[in-house]
């Protein structure tokens, strides 16, 4: 086994594996790729094929600053530069797998984080399997969120004020004065446009910002924030999209864990949990 960077000569190998291992698109894997690039996707090689791959994404935890202060963008004294890795679309070659292949290659991205100074590793388990082997790798659970779900029921019609589109810019904006009680994974602009150019759609209703995507004929509401949902915005959200039959929508909360963290550094953290939306499985 050989662990490296991959370089721009294994785009077409990575994309290959990309679409052997997950259900997306090539349009998003093209998206994808496009933005974010591939200087942060690490590799296995064995007999010069790429097995196994990992992105490492960099991105910030940003922590509520103390009551002495009032800036929501400050972070705690003990972290003053608190960048974190995304780890995204962790993939192995069906024929490779239970050889301890993504254990070595994330062991790799976990040694190279630690190397840059970076305050952790972070991912989202696709499922409860996946949660428990991440576990076993070293990785806690961290970040907390609630999930929702609505179904389809006829009614009457909705009424009240309309849910109104804004740009992913205008969304970034009004999330960040929104989260300044939680220590939270803060994606920059950029991201919040790439997700644009994949299909989610950013809303405000009266005192809540939201996102939508659909999958058939489900809505994903990846993000809540503001005033808990009622069947009043519900009838509204799905009159927008009549092929859809269930709203889902992911909120800040502590029911189930929606991401591990695998700290670099001694935890001093002052938080138990912290707040993640927006992760792309």
């Amino acid at each position: 086994m050989f662990f490296r960077k991959a370089k721009v000569s294994d785009v077409p190998a990575i994309k290959s594996l990309w679409k052997s291992v997950f259900l997306d698109s090539e349009l998003f894997i093209n998206h994808f790729i496009e933005h974010f690039g591939i200087g942060g996707c690490h590799v296995c090689e064995i007999n010069d094929k790429i097995v196994a791959m990992a992105f490492a994404l960099p991105t910030t935890l940003t922590y509520p600053t103390s009551p002495i202060h009032h800036s929501p963008f400050s972070v705690c004294p003990f972290s003053l530069q608190p960048f974190a890795w995304y780890i995204y679309a962790c993939a192995t070659h069906p024929q490779y797998r239970r050889q301890g292949v993504m254990e070595k290659l994330l062991e790799t991205v976990y040694d190279e984080a630690c190397r840059e100074n970076v305050e952790g590793i972070f991912l989202r388990a696709a499922d409860e399997k996946l949660e428990n082997y991440y576990r076993k790798l070293g990785f806690v659970a961290f970040f907390r969120g609630e999930r929702m779900v609505f179904m389809h029921k006829e009614h009457q019609g909705a009424k009240g004020k309309e849910m109104r589109n804004i740009a992913p810019e205008k969304y970034y904006e009004k999330r960040i004065l929104r989260l300044d009680k939680f220590c939270f994974v803060n994606w920059d602009i950029d991201f919040f446009k790439f997700l644009y150019e994949t299909g989610t759609q950013f809303y405000e209703y009266e005192n809540v910002i939201f996102s939508i995507r659909t999958i058939c004929e489900k809505i994903i509401v990846d993000e809540w924030l503001g005033d808990s949902p009622d069947m009043q915005v519900i009838n509204i959200i799905l009159e927008q999209f009549p092929d859809c039959k269930t709203v889902e929508i992911h909120t800040s909360g502590n029911e189930h864990c929606c991401g591990q963290v695998k700290w670099c550094k001694p935890s001093e953290k002052n938080y138990s949990n912290g707040y993640f939306a927006f992760g792309m499985e």
